[in-house]
């Protein structure tokens, strides 16, 4: 039930062990019954991370090595999830940091190594568990390295749950479930073969794996299992000390103090302008808006690495319902004010209904059913116009009251900044 059986055959070579692993996986989400609503895999680069598109479950998919930085921002931003990672030996030594680290913190995030001794994808360079001697691409005179023990490293830096399987283990999967029921961060090393690249270059087959276990002293199964407070459960519960409950774990209460006029549910919504407009600060007020009115509240930015330059867009999602998918593919609302903002929301303009609405800088060209408000850019300054265009959007759209919307401007600690943001919201009152 969790793998998509109509995608198949999966996109491996003739042989390839990520299978078995994949479907001992598979079965092991079966055995500890694992709500898919609740289930995020993080995969990393490699070809492991070819079949997250394959899971019936949250995937994540990002930079080579960065997969345990993911997760385990996942993990502290909701503990209840259940999150696990597939990453290659490539991607545990090129993310090697934060794989120590995410043990040492002991972050409740299961780590599910594909350990076949190279980097298969980009064609059988060594990696850092090639064996001493062994022959790659990079290696063909045999490697001068000896390799990671991958178990004994994340073993060494703390983590309660440690083991090591071959892909062909028939118990592989209750292992898999092991190191899922576990509270705190647990890794399994399960030794592969690449039937592509590193098993013909060092006739390395199952009796050769087995060999080599015995050779380094290593063991197979579960190496440590011990019961440590996890950290993201820790954190939110509150550490209490001498001085009583930290500001750090002190979680941040936002009372409902006002009624939402949600028109309807979910209302999506989308801001895009240029760097210097003050977007996405200015989505984050009208979300602060809408949690005093106890609505749950997304907020999706985007904008390139450079400083006060290009684009910036924030897609919001305001519902009295729990956001679960944060993608706006079809606004209700759309807030454009450069060409740049322009640039990237185009797309979306032709899909909305007649009854949405376009509140626009003046001098666009927009191609929308959509009706459109335009705004007149030379009443405020740049960094006030999305205030006013928001003041604007809910008179007509009444999504958060009015005083909602005043108070969190009223609440900007930057007194200049303050003012320039009422002023724009009383020039828009009177403008509409």
């Amino acid at each position: 039930m969790y793998i998509n059986e109509e995608k198949k055959p999966y996109p491996f070579c003739p042989g390839c062990s990520h299978v078995q692993v994949i479907e001992a996986i598979n079965r092991a989400l079966q055995k500890v019954e694992a709500d898919p609503r609740r289930t995020v895999m993080v995969s990393d680069i490699g070809c492991v991370g070819l079949v997250d598109s394959f899971f019936n479950i949250h995937t994540f998919h990002g930079l080579h090595g960065r997969s345990f930085t993911y997760a385990a921002g996942i993990k502290l931003a909701n503990p209840d999830l259940n999150v696990f990672v597939m990453v290659g030996d490539g991607g545990c030594g090129i993310g090697g940091h934060h794989l120590i680290n995410a043990a040492r913190r002991n972050i409740g995030i299961k780590v599910i190594a594909f350990n076949n001794f190279n980097f298969g994808m980009t064609g059988g360079q060594h990696s850092v568990t090639s064996f001493f001697g062994s022959k790659t691409r990079t290696t063909p005179g045999g490697h001068l390295e000896r390799g990671f023990d991958l178990a004994k490293l994340v073993e060494a830096a703390g983590s309660p749950f440690v083991a090591r399987k071959l892909a062909f283990d028939k118990d592989l999967d209750e292992t898999i479930a092991l190191a899922m029921r576990s509270e705190g961060f647990a890794f399994l090393d399960v030794w592969e073969v690449c039937t592509a690249y590193y098993m013909p270059m060092n006739d390395f087959k199952k009796p050769a794996m087995e060999a080599e276990i015995e050779k380094l002293g290593m063991k197979l199964g579960v190496l440590r299992e011990e019961c440590l407070p996890e950290y993201s459960c820790t954190l939110r519960a509150g550490r209490k000390g001498s001085e009583g409950e930290t500001a750090v774990t002190r979680p941040i209460v936002i009372a409902k103090k006002f009624e939402h006029r949600l028109p309807q549910e979910p209302f999506r919504l989308i801001l895009a302008g240029s760097a210097g407009m003050k977007i996405v600060s200015s989505a984050g007020y009208l979300g602060n808006a809408a949690l005093k009115c106890g609505l749950h509240v997304s907020q999706k930015d985007d904008f390139p690495i450079t400083v006060q330059s290009g684009h910036s867009v924030s897609e919001m999602i305001l519902s009295s319902e729990e956001v679960e998918y944060l993608g706006v593919d079809k606004p209700d609302a759309v807030i454009i004010l450069s060409e740049e903002g322009l640039a990237k929301v185009r797309k979306v303009l032709p899909v909305m209904e007649k009854n949405s609405l376009v509140i626009a800088r003046e001098g666009l060209s927009l191609e929308t059913p959509a009706k459109v408000i335009a705004i007149d850019p030379k009443r405020f300054s740049n960094k006030s116009l999305i205030t006013a265009a928001l003041q604007s959007l809910i008179r007509l759209v009444p999504l958060v009251p009015q005083e909602a919307f005043f108070e969190v401007i009223g609440e900007i600690r930057n007194e200049a900044i303050r003012n320039e943001n009422l002023k724009a919201m009383e020039i828009a009152r009177s403008w509409l």
